[in-house]
């Protein structure tokens, strides 16, 4: 077979391999245990802060469980809604670096905390916990 005739057919080859990688479809597939947030943690002389990095997370998914020897941060990003130019359909994915759906971290603590008097709040897409330290 001359060459021009199976270069030619290589590169109708490699033109269906470029139409179907253009359509594929993403699915919801994930590990079980979900995505991880980044965290920031410090000790201090009577408290323990944590930073948690949580863009985009409504509070009302977060979920904060401070335990005898660890706390444990879970709740569930969900993909943002926007409006969208219905008459255009997206045609390549660029990059996919934002993790949404269920996530989970679990963080052991070097001291013991008064439960009672753990403080959390959200601000700038972080939630600080505060974890008082038990007096002795």
């Amino acid at each position: 077979m001359p060459r021009k005739v199976r270069l030619t057919r290589m590169i109708g080859r490699m033109g269906d391999v470029v139409h179907d990688l253009n359509s594929l479809h993403f699915s919801g597939f994930r590990s079980p245990e979900g995505w991880q947030p980044d965290i920031t943690a410090y000790r201090y002389d009577d408290r323990i802060e944590i930073w948690v990095d949580l863009a985009g997370v409504e509070k009302a998914d977060i979920n904060v469980d401070v335990l005898h020897d660890r706390v444990r941060i879970s709740g569930e990003r969900r993909p943002p809604v926007q409006a969208r130019d219905m008459s255009s359909q997206c045609r390549q994915v660029l990059t996919m670096e934002i993790e949404c759906g269920r996530f989970g971290r679990e963080i052991v603590l070097p001291a013991i905390v008064d439960r009672r008097r753990v403080t959390a709040k959200q601000e700038n897409g972080l939630l600080w916990i505060i974890l008082p330290l038990e007096s002795r």
